[in-house]
């Protein structure tokens, strides 16, 4: 019986080491591992881990560097142990963070999830025999608009804003906003951050402002984090200010009770996809196009989009949208006399 429950005790403090070993360029101390251990409750002195990896490294492909104290990695190659084992749910869940959320992940949780990213690809092509492990090949995103390649923003420049984002700390940083030709010096308040067709924008406040505004991480640079906490805005919620307060609109006015000549398409895609909650549509007597009525908020991007579907849309109402939508289309027309 006291041999068994050695064996056992053996096996948790084996599978507890496997689990604490990083991969390299990473790696842990015996010493390190032993106050891992004994804060996971598994008490043993640092020769005895020595011996135990020596033994490990025979069946699994852990390495040691020739440092002093030496430090223990798993080799760079192949897919990482995992304990218990990566099953396929999970293989899938860090194939798609991998894919499409990668961008927005902090780069040192990136890096540290990286094997987890191998090994999850690992476990799909060994299972790709099966529906679940073949999804991820069989799903796409694709954007709407015209693709764009997104902005660089430099390492420094991510790594200070996303850990004082973490913190909960100010930074401090050169900004260059969009239309002018010197960047000015600013303390910043972090409180968000917004990925939008491959840009990341950053919801802070400046200095001892309570007002939160938009900035584009590429537009930054001479970013320094600062030890003080940033300022707190009561209530602040980061959806309802994308959602409710439009933070991504540019507002040109209130909001508007349109009314709309839609081509047949446009018609059906929008009744799909509606513009507003109270949104009508119906067919025009006589005519093959349709008559919509929605309200809408007034915003550059009502414009834009209005603009972008040409002969499909006319405009019937309001009188000053129309004109407005009129006059931009007489200047392009000029343009191309």
């Amino acid at each position: 019986m006291k041999r068994n429950q050695q064996s056992i005790e053996t096996a948790k403090r084996y599978i507890a080491m496997l689990g604490y070993i990083p991969r390299r360029p990473h790696k842990i101390t015996t010493s390190e591992l032993s106050a891992k251990l004994e804060a996971a409750g598994l008490r043993i002195d640092v020769r005895s881990i020595q011996r135990d990896l020596n033994k490990l490294s025979t069946n699994f492909p852990l390495v040691s560097d020739e440092a002093r104290p030496a430090g223990w990695s798993w080799r760079e190659e192949g897919p990482q142990l995992s304990i218990p084992h990566m099953d396929l749910s999970t293989a899938l869940t860090f194939e798609l963070l991998s894919r499409y959320l990668s961008p927005i992940l902090p780069r040192k949780l990136h890096a540290h999830l990286r094997p987890n990213f191998a090994e999850a690809r690992h476990v799909l092509d060994q299972m790709g025999a099966l529906p679940l492990a073949r999804w991820s090949k069989r799903i796409a995103v694709v954007p709407a608009w015209q693709p764009l390649l997104p902005p660089e923003v430099s390492g420094p420049v991510l790594d200070v804003v996303y850990e004082a984002l973490l913190s909960a700390v100010r930074f401090e940083a050169d900004y260059l906003a969009l239309g002018s030709d010197k960047a000015k010096r600013y303390v910043f308040n972090p409180h968000g951050l917004v990925y939008r067709q491959g840009v990341i924008y950053l919801v802070a406040s400046l200095f001892d402002w309570d007002n939160p505004m938009l900035f584009a991480l590429h537009r930054m640079s001479g970013v320094v984090l600062l030890g003080d906490a940033a300022r707190n805005l009561k209530d602040f919620d980061l959806d309802r200010y994308i959602n409710e307060e439009h933070a991504f609109e540019i507002p040109s006015g209130a909001t508007l009770r349109i009314e709309l000549r839609l081509a047949a398409w446009l018609a059906r895609h929008l009744g799909e996809s509606r513009l507003s909650k109270d949104q009508t549509i119906a067919p025009i007597r006589g005519s093959d196009q349709f008559r919509l009525v929605a309200t809408v908020a007034d915003t550059a991007q009502l414009h834009w989009w209005l603009r972008g579907l040409g002969p499909d849309v006319e405009i019937l109402k309001p009188a000053a949208l129309r004109r407005k939508i009129k006059a931009d289309v007489a200047e392009l027309a000029s343009m191309y006399r």
